[in-house]
């Protein structure tokens, strides 16, 4: 299979060197510093799992920021920051072999949807990846906790290609698993995402310490409560016993930054809205109110406007 890294940040750089380091034919496409340095001395991984490793554009590596000339793929890996999956999409059907398909690793759940429109259903699939990895400084990233990557069809079909494409990610080491309800699959991370990204920003706190404490423990536990009600709302019914799972700190989150408190620590643009605005919008379709959420949601965009003022 030829792969397409569509988006080489944290999450894609690490996923594609997995493959590349097996020998997978693997095009990054990326931009800026990180991608000019990958260029320069190669892309190297500092991992808890899996060792420190380079891979150098060489033999099936390319590290590219140009969709012109690539040909076309049977599977790319779409990686971008949920506020730019609307502007990446329509590139996507350039890319991709008649029978090949994308899939959204990305935060939010609305992700899906848009690819969806722009390619049709039956050529994306959804993922989450519940992964601890960040840029540590350009061509560098860093693999600090856990690594699975679930990935499922939209139409909850458990498919040959989606149990092909499973296995060829772990014949490279990568930990993948099948989900058979990419749906229930993706507001579990929500959840997560939902409750810890946004309020780490407001916090300045890691995993651990917002845990840790009494106080903000308990709104965690309220933001995951309100998504609860949102999820069962559009008739996915998670386990109450998975915010019990959220709360408890394992060791290697301890000190886990979120992937929104570090970008919003460089400067950059966050996934407020593909996260938590998205969640806010879904619930006020359906009535139901989201007080813990919508504070968090108004006190992050209070900050960036502050910090860009």
């Amino acid at each position: 299979m030829r792969y397409l890294i569509f988006g080489s940040g944290g999450v894609g750089s690490f996923y594609g060197a997995l493959l590349a380091r097996c020998g997978k034919e693997v095009v990054f496409l990326g931009r800026g510093k990180h991608l000019k340095a990958m260029k320069e001395k190669g892309l190297k991984i500092e991992s808890f799992k899996y060792g420190s490793f380079l891979i150098k554009e060489e033999g099936k590596v390319l590290f590219t920021d140009k969709t012109e000339g690539l040909g076309r793929f049977d599977v790319v890996l779409f990686c971008v920051k949920s506020y730019d999956t609307e502007k990446g999409a329509p590139l996507l059907k350039e890319l991709l072999k008649e029978d090949g398909v994308v899939i959204s690793v990305q935060n939010g759940i609305e992700n899906e949807e848009i690819l969806a429109r722009h390619l049709g259903k039956n050529r994306v699939l959804g993922a989450t990846a519940f992964v601890g990895v960040y840029v540590k400084e350009p061509g560098t990233i860093v693999h600090e906790a856990a690594g699975l990557l679930e990935i499922g069809e939209l139409s909850g079909e458990v498919s040959d290609r989606v149990k092909q494409i499973v296995e060829e990610l772990k014949s490279c080491g990568i930990e993948a698993r099948v989900s058979k309800d990419i749906n229930y699959t993706l507001w579990k991370k929500l959840v997560w995402n939902a409750a810890f990204n946004p309020y780490s920003v407001i916090t300045k706190a890691t995993v651990g310490e917002l845990l840790e404490f009494k106080g903000t423990r308990e709104v965690l536990e309220k933001l995951m409560e309100e998504c609860f009600k949102v999820a069962e709302a559009y008739g996915v019914k998670l386990k109450p016993s998975l915010i019990e799972k959220y709360l408890k700190s394992s060791p290697d989150l301890k000190n886990y930054k979120t992937s929104m408190l570090l970008d919003f620590e460089r400067g950059k643009p966050l996934e407020i809205d593909g996260i938590t605005g998205a969640l806010i919008k879904k619930a006020e379709r359906k009535g139901i109110p989201v007080p813990y959420n919508k504070c968090v949601y108004s006190t992050v965009k209070f900050l960036l406007e502050k910090s860009n003022g």
